[in-house]
């Protein structure tokens, strides 16, 4: 009789317990089920949007390898930016009011006016470089923030780009190593359910030649 009863004592907390998780996972399935979507795969989306500008960056400073850098940094971009896309840049030593989306209307950008669309930046980034005698370029992107309000994103990120004139041969010394720093600002939004630039704000705080040889930069 007292097995019997220390037994049937026994079975009850199996029971419970077996209950409790039930009711448990039911309620874990429930919350998951109610709870929004995870802004992850957006961050992902906007942050490749950084990384689509700095290649394409990189293929108009690809004066070597492309034979045309201009119409092959103009493709890549036309993949990151609406046709609309504003373009503001601010150079070193040029005032802003902050480094990341500064305001034009305090300080204003060089040129002043926006440059509209990714065709007009890829001529405007293409001068640069053609001006400067760069034969290749390195965009290097960090510290990467992205803030995600339902069909509108922004994101900050740092800079720091390399900007290289090559020397006359192999293994010789480039003519000139010049280091960008700064940081981009992007305003982005989601049109047919694609993630795009419409906005690129960029505050250099140096531009500056690190290296020369022979003719040095912009020989």
């Amino acid at each position: 009789m007292s097995k019997q009863r220390l037994h049937g004592n026994s079975d009850i907390p199996r029971s419970w317990s077996f209950m409790a998780a039930a009711v448990l996972c039911f309620a874990v399935a429930s919350i998951a089920a109610s709870a929004p979507p995870s802004n992850r795969a957006n961050e992902d989306a906007i942050a490749d949007l950084m990384h689509c500008y700095a290649r394409g960056a990189d293929e108009i400073g690809d004066a070597t390898t492309n034979a045309d850098p201009l119409a092959a940094g103009l493709g890549v971009y036309r993949e990151c930016f609406t046709d609309d896309a504003e373009f503001r840049v601010w150079f070193p030593q040029q005032p802003f009011n902050s480094q990341t989306f500064p305001n034009p209307d305090i300080l204003p950008p060089s040129p002043p006016s926006p440059v509209i669309g990714p065709e007009n930046w890829a001529n405007f980034v293409d001068a640069v470089f053609r001006g400067n005698g760069y034969d290749f370029t390195q965009h290097m992107i960090s510290n990467i923030k992205v803030e995600v309000q339902g069909r509108h994103g922004l994101l900050t990120a740092y800079l720091n780009a390399s900007h290289v004139s090559s020397g006359d041969e192999p293994g010789s010394l480039s003519h000139c190593v010049a280091v960008a720093n700064g940081t981009y600002s992007l305003v982005v939004e989601k049109i047919r359910n694609r993630w795009w630039i419409t906005r690129l704000d960029l505050t250099l705080i140096t531009f500056n030649p690190i290296f020369q040889s022979g003719p040095g930069c912009g020989g």
